[in-house]
């Protein structure tokens, strides 16, 4: 709780990107820091996965649910202002919530963007649809297997229209991610080519 508070305190500040999209270097590091920290912790629910059997690998169930984006060191969600692009000129980017859902056959992934107005004006909202999975490889880095997050998104809808997604650029720093901790309230993922970006996300109430 110390951790999201600490992570809230980084866009407290008037005219701050929220999620830590435009917080310091010094701030990104610390970040990093803690999150390295957390990640060796005894209650992290994710364990080093068997390269022989797959034990240890985390369950499509643990992560089916509703998460907020609280905190991201993509540098190219900074330079986009989120996940879509979209924001921008007389909007700025207002969170992100992804949402997993999975039954025997299909798991399907939904992330609701919100866009509020630099002046007070009228909010906006960008919602993405694909499929989801979560399986095992073996890490590029260190030469163990891994829990990975793959999303294929399939339609962006924004404003009355409805377009597929293999164009959409943007959203591809969510697309494969490492999960490296987990627990009840907290899920932090990381880069799968780029271990320093991360992602932090946090179960909706």
């Amino acid at each position: 709780l110390e951790f999201i508070e600490d992570i809230a305190q980084l866009s407290s500040e008037e005219g701050q990107q929220i999620c830590g999209l435009d917080c310091s270097e010094l701030e990104r590091e610390r970040v990093l820091e803690v999150s390295s920290e957390l990640e060796r912790e005894p209650y992290n629910q994710v364990v080093a996965v068997s390269a022989s059997t797959g034990d240890g690998a985390i369950k499509k169930e643990e992560l089916v649910g509703t998460w907020d984006l609280i905190y991201s060191s993509s540098s190219t969600m900074k330079y986009n202002e989120g996940l879509s692009g979209l924001a921008g000129g007389l909007t700025r980017f207002g969170g992100l919530q992804q949402k997993l859902t999975a039954t025997k056959y299909l798991s399907d992934v939904e992330y609701t963007e919100k866009m509020v107005g630099k002046f007070g004006g009228q909010e906006a909202e960008v919602r993405v649809t694909g499929d989801w999975d979560l399986r095992t490889e073996v890490s590029l880095f260190t030469g163990k297997p891994s829990n990975v997050l793959s999303v294929v998104p399939d339609k962006v809808f924004y404003a009355s229209r409805a377009d597929k997604a293999d164009h959409w650029k943007s959203l591809g720093p969510m697309n494969l991610l490492v999960l490296t901790y987990l627990d009840e309230d907290l899920r932090i993922m990381r880069g799968n080519t780029s271990t320093d970006t991360l992602f932090i996300l946090r179960r909706s109430k």
